[in-house]
């Protein structure tokens, strides 16, 4: 009777563990939507004892942890952004420009300065387009748009706004504060040109830094 008992506690005990979970095959692929998923969770089937769970599943996908722990899956990693790097500088930089190339703005450059706008121009990107949109469209320039011309800006919008040393050029007007500049026609093809050209020269250098033009 004892040995019956014993058998059947035995049967009973089989069939319990049988109807357990096993860990390993706990849940199946289909219950994630990404193979990183299945991967943290780490209760499915891995069919080539890889250490990699449901290779089948979309990504985003993730590996298994190196056996030091330290380093965390793929999709966990984000990489930094990389940071916008520009030229700092205290000295003036000096932007060459083609005096063959751009006749007109060299003489709008140089009859401007000789009028007592500063040579020397501070970069300050900001509120550029403000500027220039408060002085062009202002009904005291007198200079209407003109087929064929554009007209151009000394200092340019970019290069004003803010104190340049005690050449006070840069600040003169308000709201924006520097919107003022000498204004002049040029051919369309050669102000955009060279409006092009200078922005090219300006994109490495950070906001602040002065600059002029030279003209060979």
């Amino acid at each position: 009777m004892r040995k019956l008992t014993i058998a059947l506690l035995a049967i009973l005990i089989l069939v319990a563990l049988a109807l357990l979970p096993t860990g390993a095959s706990a849940a199946t692929c289909s219950s994630y939507s990404t193979q990183a998923e299945a991967q943290r969770a780490a209760d499915t089937r891995d069919a080539d004892s890889d250490g990699i769970y449901c290779e089948s599943l979309p990504c985003p996908c993730a590996r298994p942890a190196s056996p030091s722990g330290g380093v965390p899956p793929p999709d966990a990693v984000k990489p930094k952004p990389k940071s916008a790097r520009c030229t700092r500088s205290s000295k003036v930089q000096i932007l060459k420009f083609s005096a063959k190339k751009y006749p007109s703005i060299r003489r709008h450059t140089n009859a401007a300065i000789a009028r007592g706008w500063p040579r020397v121009m501070r970069l300050n990107r900001k509120g550029a387009a403000q500027r220039r949109d408060r002085l062009l469209d202002s009904p005291k320039l007198g200079l209407p748009t003109k087929s064929g011309f554009d007209r151009d800006e000394y200092p340019a919008a970019v290069g004003r706004g803010r104190a340049n040393g005690d050449m006070r050029g840069l600040v003169r007007g308000i709201h924006p504060i520097g919107w003022m500049a000498d204004v002049r026609y040029v051919k369309s093809s050669e102000n955009r040109s060279h409006g092009a050209s200078l922005g090219a020269k300006l994109r490495r250098l950070c906001n602040g830094v002065r600059f002029s033009y030279l003209f060979k």
